[in-house]
């Protein structure tokens, strides 16, 4: 039975989670699937290894729910989640109120981009481009972003409105610098448009 990493082993037990109605994924932007009504994105590539081995199956339908085959099952059974492992997919809970910041750092950047930070998360609005879109950042700053900045813990988006979620992980840096690294990363290169 195949190791997996860390990424499609969490994707096989967020569908087992799912049980018999299986796990229903609709497409997000940059070849990623977003499963339906919850926060979690998962690479089209991490399905990869997991249908080529037979473990998973939609039955040829993409827009099917993805299910466990009795292969899936067997590998589950053969690994169950250790102690501090990866698990399925869990929605985050809200934190409690006395950890919420008294106020919200705010910050603006020519060319329109602005950005506020709730807790560790900095929201970055793109600006409009003037045509009925926004404009966007150069693709593949997200990877530079991840490779630079090792408490760049994930980001989200863009949003249909254009916007992302940079949320960073015990980083000693404090909100407003934040939001001025999270900017500088995310203008690093020619913007393009939408």
């Amino acid at each position: 039975m195949p190791d997996f990493t860390p990424a499609v082993e969490t994707l096989l037990r967020t569908i087992a989670e799912a049980g018999s109605t299986g796990a229903q994924f609709a497409v997000a932007p940059r070849a990623r699937y977003r499963l339906t009504g919850t926060d979690y994105v998962v690479n089209q590539s991490s399905f990869y290894p997991l249908t080529s081995a037979g473990y998973v199956t939609d039955g040829g339908d993409d827009s099917a729910p993805v299910k466990l085959t009795d292969s899936g099952r067997k590998w589950m059974e053969q690994h169950p989640v250790p102690r501090g492992g990866r698990g399925p997919y869990r929605p985050r809970g809200r934190r409690p109120a006395r950890q919420a910041p008294a106020s919200r750092a705010r910050f603006a950047y020519a060319g329109g981009f602005s950005a506020e930070i709730a807790e560790t998360t900095v929201f970055i609005t793109c600006p409009d481009n003037g045509h009925g879109g926004v404009t966007l950042p150069a693709d593949g700053w997200e990877e530079r972003a991840r490779d630079r900045h090792p408490t760049l813990h994930e980001i989200e988006g863009p949003t249909i409105s254009g916007g992302y979620a940079l949320r960073w992980r015990s980083d000693p840096r404090t909100n407003a610098e934040l939001l001025v690294q999270s900017l500088a990363i995310i203008r690093a290169e020619p913007a393009r448009r939408s």
